[in-house]
């Protein structure tokens, strides 16, 4: 067969069954990250270095518009002198996640490129940023590899041709860049809404399962705000419903005032609310895990409670308490920490880091509504 048909045969056939809507979706999550002035990371090896580096001169400089911000975007494979001291100094598999430990906050974006899915150093800084809480876009090919599965969107290149792949991923990154200079500031949460759906429809995999999740509570969320009830009414109804949807048995929710003492609070226990802080909360939050997620401004998964030095012990409990899980997310306004997240599986390791990247998202969300509901102090 001729070699060059075949090749362009054979690439045709795979864009003909690239996964759309998950594209979409990605593209959204950029978008969101634009106009909340979220950092975006973007990565990968050989080829895949070109491409990101690629991708970070395209949306730093061909997205440009009057009535947007620009994108604020970091390409990791591009500053060689850190590059090579880590990799000289702490090994090749941590020239990506000792950059991103630097940056990276609950809500940012990180775009990982990797045809096999399997490159070490991709994977560790993926992980890294799954426990930062933030977001992550997996650009894979082959079987997906390991990448493909701790991502919340895979971008997946159904082919074994490593040239196809790297070819598919640069036609990706342009395609994407032209939806987001396209793109206007107007509707894109109800267009981000009708990519989940169509992902729910077309995956029915982790993705799809995460983003409806993730879009139920978005709008659950909302709706408790549109009902303006008063802070006690809020915080304890956004707290039930975080809890309900993501497997918890309990939580808390605190906000702080300005000198970082609570100002409102919400606790659910066995079904129970309790509104007011109590001496066990007010402690948490300076010696307890709240404590630490406001000192480190980022999201964190407990998997036990037991042998972790973040969780508060009870006194009277003397060696005694049963091991949970747990994660925790600040809530973040005007540039502080405002409040914490905190929810709690009477199981350790009950919480996985998909239940962290997602609480990270609901907590912007949480932000949002506590800012609709004037429920921040304001300067």
């Amino acid at each position: 067969m001729n070699p060059i048909q075949d090749y362009i045969g054979q690439l045709h056939n795979t864009l003909d069954i690239l996964p759309e809507a998950l594209i979409s979706v990605a593209i959204d999550i950029l978008h969101e990250a634009r106009l909340s002035q979220r950092q975006i990371f973007i990565m990968g090896n050989g080829g895949s270095a070109s491409t990101a580096s690629h991708m970070v001169c395209d949306l730093s400089k061909n997205t440009r518009k009057k009535d947007l911000p620009n994108f604020r975007v970091i390409g990791l494979t591009d500053n060689m002198a850190i590059f090579s001291a880590l990799a000289n100094d702490e090994g090749y598999e941590n020239v990506f996640a000792g950059q991103l430990v630097s940056f990276v906050h609950p809500g940012d974006v990180v775009v990982a490129i990797s045809a096999s899915g399997n490159s070490p150093n991709v994977l560790k800084a993926v992980e890294l940023a799954n426990q930062m809480g933030a977001r992550t876009i997996g650009m894979t090919g082959f079987d997906g590899g390991k990448l493909g599965k701790m991502v919340e969107i895979n971008l997946h290149v159904p082919s074994n041709v490593i040239e196809h792949v790297e070819d598919i991923h640069l036609m990706l990154e342009h395609l994407i860049t032209k939806a987001l200079r396209n793109a206007d500031s107007r509707g894109w949460s109800s267009k981000m809404a009708l990519a989940y759906e169509r992902a729910i429809v077309v995956d029915n995999g982790l993705e799809a399962d995460r983003a409806r999740l993730s879009l139920d509570l978005f709008y659950k969320i909302n709706n408790e705000v549109c009902g303006k009830p008063t802070t006690y009414d809020l915080l304890g109804r956004i707290l039930q419903i975080c809890i309900e949807e993501l497997d918890a048995n309990s939580g808390s929710i605190m906000l702080f005032d300005e000198q970082g003492n609570i100002n409102s609070a919400a606790l659910v226990h066995a079904g129970q609310i309790q509104a007011l802080p109590t001496p066990y909360m007010e402690e948490a939050a300076r010696n307890g895990l709240a404590g630490w997620v406001v000192e480190n401004r980022q999201a964190t998964l407990v998997p036990s409670t037991q042998h972790d030095p973040r969780w508060l012990h009870r006194e009277y409990e003397d060696g005694k308490e049963t091991p949970r899980s747990a994660v925790s997310a600040p809530l973040i306004y005007e540039d502080r920490v405002a409040g914490v997240l905190t929810l709690v599986n009477s199981r350790p390791d009950g919480f996985t880091y998909e239940h962290l990247v997602l609480l990270a998202a609901v907590a912007a969300s949480i932000s949002n509504a506590c800012i609709q509901a004037s429920l921040y102090p304001t300067t």
